[in-house]
């Protein structure tokens, strides 16, 4: 099959804008939609926090059949996950306000979304393993444009039309995830083909094989794990953060639209930034600047500087995305790369399933200023971890 390579990027770039579009409206505002609902903050950490584990449960698992089907393909896995989720908004969309009903499917929402992410990530890995020329450091820099004006776009809309319209356009944006993936081409049917001649031996490794063939990357992941419960924290709760200081809903756009402007120059120019430091040497820079800005966080006193500290995405999250697929790529056997990505990922949900359990707990027993103070305590160790073990060669 001839590829025109041009139009598979700009294809793969849609698929990431729509995905965090799509994470952006239904996990930043989750928060927003469920107060609406009549939830309370330590009633919200566990619905998301219980998403999340199901996520972390399922994103290796639904890998695994990525890494070995030869049925089904990692866009029909793809499309097939991204159609549930369509019909979870919709549900959730004409279900009436009973606490239990909205729980249930918005939980489940959670989860489909937080399964998808490593499957969009390893479409460009699926590609780039064959020989085809996939930039995901623009592709994945598209996604937080789109993140971005899906922040500032929806915050107006929420305060004017209210939060129904935030199913609304999660239901619009995963149409356009699902268009996307199923109009990109399948190179392969062959598991096999699609990564490489694997080592029989090494095939099917389970979770416990896969930890002791890595140890030092998961002792990275111990790291990840507590920058991420900082990060998930912050975004799960950031309305509240966001009123502590005199801000609203719209501020909140605003600031998560800072943030995702910010990510901008690094996500498309990470393709040369990567030429020349490695991938670990990036993770490092990337945990300094998650433990910077939770102390941004934890010091600011207004909106403004607030928005001064969601700046600082430029070195902690914009960095690490683009940085830990490629870490990930560049550490893992070939029958493994699937999965590698899927186990990364689920330690970013494993962060927000901390997060969103801590943060509600904290938020209605010791107010916001005591989960700022945790989120930075938890942030510097974090880094601390990375700066130890993403180094080290296995």
């Amino acid at each position: 099959m001839k590829l025109n390579t041009r139009k598979l990027m700009i294809q793969y770039c849609i698929l990431q804008g729509s995905y965090w579009a799509s994470f952006c409206v239904i996990y930043a505002f989750a928060t927003v939609f469920l107060l609406s609902r009549g939830f309370e903050s330590s009633m919200i950490g566990v619905i998301i926090a219980a998403g999340n584990i199901l996520g972390v449960v399922l994103q290796p698992m639904v890998a695994s059949i990525a890494d070995r089907s030869e049925k089904i393909s990692l866009h029909k896995l793809t499309a097939m996950l991204s159609i549930i989720m369509i019909l979870l908004l919709v549900l959730l969309y004409f279900v009436p306000n009973g606490l239990l009903a909205v729980a249930v499917l918005f939980l489940l929402t959670d989860t489909f979304l937080q399964v998808i992410q490593p499957l969009i990530n390893s479409v460009s890995v699926y590609y780039v393993n064959q020989g085809v020329s996939v930039d995901f450091g623009s592709a994945r820099g598209i996604g937080s444009l789109s993140y971005a004006a899906a922040s500032y776009i929806l915050g107006i809309v929420v305060e004017k039309f209210g939060t129904r319209s935030i199913l609304m356009a999660g239901i619009l944006v995963a149409m356009v995830l699902l268009v996307t993936v199923l109009s990109m081409p399948v190179l392969s049917s062959s598991a096999a083909s699609r990564l490489g001649e694997k080592e029989p031996e090494q095939n099917d490794a389970g979770l416990l094989v896969f930890a002791g063939r890595y140890k030092n990357f998961m002792l990275t992941l111990a790291g990840i794990t507590l920058l991420f419960t900082f990060h998930n924290m912050n975004n799960a709760y950031l309305i509240k953060v966001i009123e502590n200081v005199g801000g609203t809903s719209a501020d909140m756009g605003r600031m998560l639209s800072i943030a995702a402007i910010t990510e901008l120059p690094v996500m498309f120019l990470f393709s040369r930034i990567s030429k020349h430091f490695k991938s670990s040497t990036l993770l490092m820079v990337s945990s300094a600047f998650f433990a910077i800005r939770a102390a941004g966080f934890m010091l600011a006193g207004n909106v403004m500087t607030m928005y001064l500290a969601a700046m600082l995405q430029i070195g902690s999250f914009a960095l690490y995305i683009p940085s830990s697929v490629y870490y990930v790529n560049e550490t893992m056997l070939d029958q493994d790369k699937f999965k590698g990505q899927a186990v990364m990922t689920a330690t970013n949900t494993l962060g927000g399933v901390f997060g969103s359990l801590f943060g509600g707990f904290l938020i209605d027993n010791a107010g916001v200023g005591a989960m700022n103070t945790v989120c930075f305590a938890m942030a510097a160790a974090g880094a601390v971890l990375v700066f130890l073990f993403a180094g080290r060669h296995e």
